[in-house]
């Protein structure tokens, strides 16, 4: 089971997801993901993945196409932090992950943006 919600303001468009992202799910995201895509000209668009435990293979396959679209991702475990960073690895094998922090909530932080 997964949830999606959608958040959408002049700066961003973010997708917040909660659950597993596999089976029929990930075709759901990238349906959302697709159809938003053709109104967020000019605003970056946010893929919160803090509260997602599990992302099959086809899950990850969708988060690589993201990413490589622009798509920037909110990651708090260790699980989706390794996959976002294999997505990196697979695009561009010299660039590093764009770390904000690891440690939400401690003043002065951010969660980690990959």
């Amino acid at each position: 089971m997964l949830k999606i919600t959608l958040h959408d303001t002049a700066s961003e468009f973010r997708i917040r997801l909660e659950g597993k992202l596999a089976g029929l799910w990930v075709r759901e995201l990238g349906q959302c993901w697709q159809t938003a895509a053709s109104t967020t000209a000019g605003r970056k668009t946010v893929l919160d993945l803090r509260e997602v435990d599990f992302v099959d293979q086809d899950g990850q396959a969708l988060l690589c196409r993201m990413r490589q679209a622009g798509v920037k991702f909110l990651a708090a475990t260790p699980l989706i932090r390794d996959i976002v960073t294999r997505c990196v690895t697979v695009e561009d094998r010299t660039a590093a992950p764009d770390h904000v922090s690891d440690q939400p909530g401690k003043p002065g932080s951010l969660p980690r943006t990959l």
